[in-house]
């Protein structure tokens, strides 16, 4: 791997991971509107607790296959956990297209 990409590589995963992030603030946002608590929330979706607490750490990696079933336990579509953060930092990055313009 060249040095330049390991160090694009670096930088981005020091920024933080967007679609963690995402996926936290959705999973986040649905156990608000549940009204429980985040031990309850977890049982609800028949994981430990400890487990939901790891997913809202910066060093969780879920898989799409754990996020596909966390939406299915809590009914809704897995989407819907990756979005909350996702259109915001759609918007703020530039696109394919002004990236390659800059340089």
């Amino acid at each position: 791997m060249s040095e330049k990409r390991c160090r694009r590589k670096a930088a981005h995963a020091a920024r933080g991971s967007t679609l963690r992030r995402a996926f936290q603030a959705g999973l986040e946002a649905l156990r608000l509107e549940s009204g429980l608590s985040r031990r309850e929330f977890a049982e609800q979706l028949g994981i430990a607790r400890s487990s939901y607490f790891h997913l809202m750490t910066a060093a969780a990696n879920p898989s799409l296959d754990y996020i596909e079933l966390i939406a299915e336990r809590a009914g809704v579509n897995p989407l819907r956990l990756l979005s909350q953060l996702a259109n915001s930092a759609v918007k703020s990055r530039p696109q394919l297209g002004e990236r390659a313009a800059a340089r």
